[in-house]
């Protein structure tokens, strides 16, 4: 390696998590982090990337600092090269749980209706579970890996979802999803509830 830790090569620092942010500075934001986490992952510099893809490194900073908005054909020779595709580099990470509320939902009292809750394409294995939590229960803690993504629908009763120490209150027919690696637990109070989940993996 030719360049110390100290130069360009140091990861921007991470932009604060209350910043679920959304458009195209979401997507720069993405795109920034992860083309710096699979760089670093191969231990190259920036100039060594650069060298392999025939991309600047000027502009390879400014992508990883989310400050540019590369063409297509740059995407492809950087996914190329690192070996995985746009689609991954492009992915936005659940900085923090989403919600949505039964009482938010357009169910009129005289007619079927249909809500999309969350869409996804990027999964590949998938699991779903139904889960009846007793009064006062606590589930275990858990955590599903880097990338997974974790959907509940509370179908009774009440649940508080704790995501990283952070409680969210969930009513029956209350929806949520969030990154299925923040470690997390389902917790119920006086009265019983029954929980259908579903944990998304990425593609192999």
């Amino acid at each position: 390696m030719s360049e110390s830790p100290a130069t360009a090569d140091t990861p921007a620092p991470a932009r604060p998590p209350e910043a679920q942010r959304s458009g195209a500075t979401g997507v720069r934001t993405a795109l920034a982090g992860n083309l710096n986490r699979r760089r670093l992952a191969r231990g190259w510099s920036l100039r060594e990337l650069s060298a392999a893809t025939g991309v600047s490194k000027g502009l390879l900073s400014q992508i990883e600092r989310a400050e540019a908005n590369p063409t297509v054909d740059v995407l492809v020779r950087i996914a190329d090269v690192l070996d995985t595709t746009c689609t991954d580099l492009l992915r936005q990470s659940l900085l923090r749980p989403e919600i949505v509320r039964a009482a938010s939902l357009d169910e009129p009292e005289d007619e079927t209706s249909v809500n999309l809750l969350f869409s996804g394409h990027t999964h590949g294995r998938v699991e779903v579970y139904r889960t009846r939590l007793h009064p006062h229960a606590r589930s275990q803690v858990s955590s599903h890996g880097v990338d997974s993504v974790e959907y509940v629908l509370v179908m009774a009763g009440r649940v508080t979802l704790v995501v990283d120490e952070v409680p969210h209150l969930l009513d029956t027919g209350d929806a949520a999803r969030f990154s299925g690696l923040s470690s997390h637990y389902y917790t119920t109070e006086d009265s019983p509830a029954v929980t259908h989940t579903i944990v998304g993996h990425p593609r192999d």
